[in-house]
Parts: structure tokens; C-alpha cells; sequence
């Protein structure tokens, strides 16, 4: 009897568990895209061009 009680406890919470590890995974996975995405921009962004273009315009 206390098995099954427990059983159907477990089955009922286990759907909001799963649905919230979901939600907690994918918030982790969110933010390491958005930390590699802006270590992307730094390390490959080159100033130098955009600044070139900016100067260039204004002097012609």
C-alpha cells in the first residue's frame, strides 16, 4: 500500500520535475549561446575597419 501511495505521488510529480529541468537546461543553454556569441565578437570584431570606414566618409 505505502508503494503504491508512493508511486502515485512520484508519477504525479514527475512531469512538473521533467518540465521544470527543461526550463532549466534550456536557460543554461541560453546563456552559454549568449556568453560564446559575445567572446565571438570580441575576439573577432576588428575595430579598426569600422573606424576606417567612419573617417573615410567624413574626410571625402
Amino acid at each position: 500500500m505505502r508503494d503504491q501511495l508512493f508511486d502515485r505521488d512520484y508519477q504525479a510529480g514527475r512531469e512538473a520535475l521533467n518540465e521544470g529541468l527543461d526550463q532549466l537546461f534550456g536557460r543554461i543553454a541560453d546563456a552559454v549561446r549568449l556568453t560564446f556569441a559575445a567572446i565571438h565578437r570580441v575576439e573577432w570584431s576588428a575595430p579598426w575597419k569600422q573606424d576606417s570606414k567612419q573617417d573615410c566618409a567624413g574626410i571625402a
